[in-house]
């Protein structure tokens, strides 16, 4: 028999993670467009659950920046303008750039590297023609540069970031370019070069920008 605290978890994760899944995935494809409105009695009835793990998914989606308060409307997707994506560019330029140097830094001491695996992933992905995949693969890869870093300061700066970041990489699907990027940035990590991981890195976000700019105000 259930009890009430089990019935807080299906598949052994959290109401609110499952919740708040759902919702980001329709920021992701597009299904919430940005400014649609999130009402959180709606949302709980939607996805038959109460209004607290509701609101605690909005929470966390709001501290990942995919969504935003305005105090006429309460909680809605948020909006992309040109100087908040050129914004979060800029900081993900140099926090990404830190993550790679010192994770080839990490690497040459000796350090346990899963990227060139996940980078198979990445090419399986591709030749499967499954862009969800390719996306989780992708998203997976920055993840383990992160965490390859042993940064856990960077890797709370990032967190808030991640979410847009993955917003945005799901707007444009030039597999073979952003797999070519990714395969210069996770064999610079690996030769143990903390100068040729950041330009690396440097040369892949800028790159990421300036697709980003064109696709969404052309250029």
């Amino acid at each position: 028999m259930a009890t009430p605290s089990s019935k807080l978890y299906r598949h052994q994760k959290p109401l609110r993670d499952i919740v708040g899944e759902h919702i980001r995935n329709g920021i992701y494809d597009g299904t919430l467009v940005p400014g649609t409105r999130l009402v959180e009695r709606d949302l709980a009835e939607q996805y038959s659950v109460s209004r607290l793990p509701v609101r605690e998914a909005l929470r966390i989606l709001q501290n990942e920046g995919l969504v935003e308060h305005l105090p006429t409307r309460g909680l809605v997707v948020r909006e992309l303008d040109r100087r908040h994506v050129g914004e979060l560019f800029d900081i993900r330029e140099m926090l990404e750039l830190l993550a790679a140097r010192q994770a080839a830094e990490r690497v040459a001491a000796g350090a346990e590297n899963p990227l060139p695996a996940t980078m198979r992933a990445v090419r399986e992905a591709i030749a499967a023609g499954d862009a969800p995949a390719a996306h989780a693969a992708n998203s997976r890869l920055h993840d383990e540069i992160t965490e390859l870093s042993g940064n856990e300061l960077l890797a709370k700066m990032l967190e808030p970031l991640m979410g847009q970041v993955g917003w945005l990489r799901r707007k444009i699907e030039d597999f073979p370019l952003i797999r070519a990027e990714h395969e210069e940035l996770c064999e610079a990590i690996s030769s143990g070069d903390p100068d040729r991981a950041a330009a690396a890195a440097s040369s892949h976000v800028r790159a990421s920008r300036q697709r980003t700019l064109e696709f969404l105000f052309g250029g």
